[in-house]
């Protein structure tokens, strides 16, 4: 989507230090992927004036971005964990302060109060990544036998929990269903295979480049959102599918 809009595109993975990495490298604009409210990369930007659109609602609501659809994604999850037949399962969510996080705890949350199940909320530091999920969910399973699923919206996290799984001697989706928001490569590598949500990030993309094409010219608006598609589930086996 760049390219077809003559624009050149740097991918920036994350860095402890982004100011020190790009202070001498120009842009026009910028795309953070789901910043965290105190994301380093935003208050670089903030300080350079530099034109921003995030992808994923941040916190910040005047930053125009693309909305993925936090609350109905979790409602898709839940529901199917539930239609799969599982009854008690945590949620494991990294521990940044994301909104899509907040998000996904609320929808949780509200699930457990209806339905009478004991809410149980597992937050990893993300630089800890699957050996940490991996160490909780084994945790978890020796506090709370009776768990029978895991909602795990981080794929990284996602791939530490079914090893952990597997680890405490319990078989997915025979004893425990596990399933995850994106649909990339480690859901689909796993196995067995993981559950997850089609975002459509291919649109999601173009989206992105046309809105940021919008605020760089200066035809954007403070707080703009576009709507990304609905998202799609995509049922494999670690969900009983």
């Amino acid at each position: 989507a760049a390219i077809e809009h003559n624009m050149a595109l740097v991918l920036v993975p994350p860095l402890p230090d982004p100011e020190a990495t790009l202070r001498n490298i120009p842009f026009d604009g910028a795309l953070l992927i789901e910043p965290a409210r105190d994301d380093p990369f935003l208050d670089l930007l903030r300080r350079r004036a530099t034109p921003v659109v995030a992808i994923g609602q941040p916190a910040d609501s005047t930053i125009p971005h693309v909305d993925l659809n936090y609350g109905d994604t979790t409602h898709l999850l839940i529901r199917h964990l539930h239609d799969a037949g599982a009854r008690r399962f945590p949620l494991v969510i990294g521990a940044s302060d994301r909104l899509s996080y907040a998000v996904t705890e609320t929808v949780y949350r509200a699930y457990a109060a209806d339905h009478r199940m004991p809410p149980q909320v597992i937050r990893i530091p993300e630089q800890s990544g699957e050996a940490a999920a991996r160490t909780a969910i084994c945790e978890a399973l020796r506090r709370t036998p009776e768990i029978d699923g895991v909602l795990v919206p981080v794929d990284a996290l996602a791939t530490g929990v079914m090893q952990g799984v597997r680890d405490m001697g319990r078989a997915v989706p025979g004893d425990v269903r596990v399933v995850t928001r994106y649909d990339g490569l480690r859901a689909r590598s796993e196995v067995p295979a993981l559950t997850a949500i089609d975002l459509h990030l291919d649109v999601v993309a173009s989206q992105a480049i046309a809105l940021l094409l919008r605020v760089v010219s200066g035809q954007g608006m403070a707080g703009e959102v576009v709507l990304a598609p609905p998202p799609s589930l995509v049922i494999r086996p670690s969900s009983g599918g």
